[in-house]
């Protein structure tokens, strides 16, 4: 099943987190009308005495959500376990979950700027609609390919049991960078080289999923893992080889993945579900937040949490 037709809200995506990164208390909490069919579910889980936050590991970029009534969202707070003060919703993209508008006594942070690119008419049109600067960048960086004499090869990995040889490479790669060092890499044995296994091996199976790897030579420089439906592709994860830095392979290999899209035509749009810098805005053609939502029981308790918010900024500027 997937909801409003994201593949962050896919059942199979989903079922992956909660098989490797659920806690103990991690609760699917079903709210709605008597008689009425199931439209609202969540995920929700104590955080402090109090409050209760959404499901959100890290590999998850949006917190997973239904919510087709969300003015029942209000109603939780008086039904969960203990006395509750507010619950906190994490990550939701406007596009993909409800407006704040419809709750009352909530408020919203933003957390990101996400962005993406539309997949419409042809890649010629898009790459001149960039910025002098990238344009010269990415060229340079191909013309030193061809001035050491090395060639380029983008390799596509799709199949349910190469997937898994990819992976591997993935996390051997990753191994190597910073990630390695701080020991947040993927790798095959680990939770999370597990999760991506399961995801992309489930995803495979109705050719949704892709690991697209930049080659020089017959070394592998860059790695992307994908997953994607008619209505975008979205990266989930992406490395590339540190020690080749001066050939920026990184953005190489998201130049010719971009490239491609456009040429299959396959997706409205590419989605990157990041945090994004200057230089990732300039390759996008959109943009938007992501939001944080404050939800609480009452007026007089998101009063109360807005005025010693209030007070520990205050604190905070003046140390």
């Amino acid at each position: 099943m997937c909801i409003r037709d994201s593949p962050l809200l896919d059942s199979r995506f989903v079922a992956a987190l909660l098989k490797h990164f659920a806690q103990p208390r991690t609760s699917l909490i079903i709210y709605q009308d008597a008689g009425e069919p199931i439209s609202n579910l969540l995920l929700l889980g104590p955080s402090r005495p109090g409050l209760w936050r959404t499901f959100l590991p890290s590999q998850a970029q949006i917190a997973p959500i239904l919510c087709s009534e969300p003015a029942a969202l209000s109603q939780l707070t008086t039904v969960l376990p203990g006395f509750t003060f507010a619950i906190d919703i994490l990550c939701q993209d406007s596009v993909y979950s409800f407006s704040r508008d419809t709750l009352e006594y909530v408020n919203g942070f933003s957390h990101a700027t996400t962005i993406n690119i539309a997949v419409t008419k042809n890649f010629t049109d898009y790459w001149q609609q960039r910025s002098h600067n990238l344009q010269k960048n990415i060229r340079r960086y191909f013309n030193r390919l061809t001035k050491n004499g090395t060639t380029y090869q983008l390799k596509i990995v799709s199949s349910s049991n190469e997937l898994a040889l990819a992976l591997r490479r993935y996390g051997e790669l990753e191994s190597k960078s910073w990630k390695g060092a701080a020991g947040t890499a993927i790798h095959y044995n680990n939770p999370q080289g597990k999760f991506y296994l399961d995801v992309i091996q489930n995803f495979a199976s109705s050719q949704q999923a892709e690991i697209v790897e930049l080659y020089f030579d017959e070394q592998l420089v860059a790695s992307r893992i994908n997953v994607l439906n008619k209505n975008m592709l979205i990266i989930l994860k992406t490395c590339y080889d540190e020690d080749l830095a001066e050939y920026a392979p990184g953005r190489l290999l998201l130049y010719l993945l971009i490239e491609r899209e456009f040429k299959l035509q396959r997706v409205a749009q590419i989605e990157f579900y990041t945090n994004a810098t200057s230089d990732q805005i300039s390759w996008s053609t959109g943009q938007r937040s992501i939001e944080h939502l404050m939800l609480y029981r009452s007026a007089k308790i998101q009063w109360l949490f807005n005025k010693l918010h209030r007070l520990k900024t205050k604190l905070t500027q003046s140390t």
